[in-house]
């Protein structure tokens, strides 16, 4: 009996720790619901490699900036949708891709004209990104400077208020999120116009350095066969393009 109950405890010390998943207001992929829970097609996905696994874990949204801390210096974290950057590499564990998408800068074509793709840039023109994100500094790589002619916010969603109100006049907006900005300027009577492409991301799950490989192999794996069993684009499939899709199932492929 004393023996069953060591190897019982030997056991229950080996269980690994619940997961607190971070994430900010970023919709479609994870938002707060009518009833306040964090949810979203990302959070679905999660939710389901977690029953797949069998790992429990809280979800908990945030400002980008203190979930990107709490991640970093926290244990048995993961933060969502994570840029994958040579800077945040060794921070982090990863797992993913989630998304693979393009972003370019998009203005009002009533306000920059039908050539806007063949503005200078920057010219005279004042260009808003998301504080903490990697896309500021794709945006200043031609030639805006926060304080200058580049708005730095730290609400999501601040940058489409203040490009309708005609505070700015180009903004960075993903591939994934066209769409709705698109329903939403057209709402306030304008259309959008891309000026320039910027780049093509991918977006993570980022693990604390804590976490054991094993399991980020065990996440990896249940990622990816998701992303060839039809569960990913099942979920992704009323909110995304085809095309980010495919780019996500083609990288399960290419996975030995």
């Amino acid at each position: 009996m004393l023996l069953i109950a060591f190897f019982c405890a030997g056991l229950g010390a080996q269980t690994p720790a619940s997961l607190l998943f971070l994430t900010e207001h970023s919709p479609p992929g994870q938002y707060l619901d009518a009833q306040g829970q964090v949810a979203g097609v990302t959070v679905e996905l999660i939710r389901h490699l977690q029953q797949q696994l069998q790992e429990p874990g809280e979800f908990r949204l945030l400002p980008w900036g203190r979930a990107l801390s709490m991640a970093r210096t926290g244990e048995s974290t993961a933060l969502f949708e994570t840029v994958r950057t040579p800077e945040r590499e060794n921070w982090f564990k990863w797992v993913g891709p989630l998304l693979h998408y393009q972003i370019s800068l998009y203005g009002l074509r009533q306000r920059l004209g039908i050539a806007a793709s063949e503005l200078k840039l920057p010219g005279k023109l004042i260009a808003c990104s998301y504080r903490n994100a990697v896309t500021a500094k794709d945006i200043m790589q031609f030639g805006f400077e926060e304080g200058r002619n580049l708005v730095l916010t730290s609400r999501s969603g601040e940058c489409l208020d203040m490009l309708i109100a005609g505070r700015i006049d180009v903004m960075a907006i993903t591939e994934y999120s066209l769409p709705g900005f698109a329903l939403e300027v057209k709402q306030a009577g304008y259309e959008l116009t891309r000026v320039q492409y910027l780049t093509e991301r991918k977006r993570y799950l980022a693990f604390s350095k804590d976490v054991a490989d094993e399991r980020i192999t065990r996440w990896q794996q249940a990622l990816e066969q998701s992303y060839r069993d039809g569960t990913m684009r099942s979920l992704y499939q009323p909110v995304y393009a085809e095309a980010i899709i495919l780019r996500l199932e083609d990288s399960a492929r290419q996975t030995p």
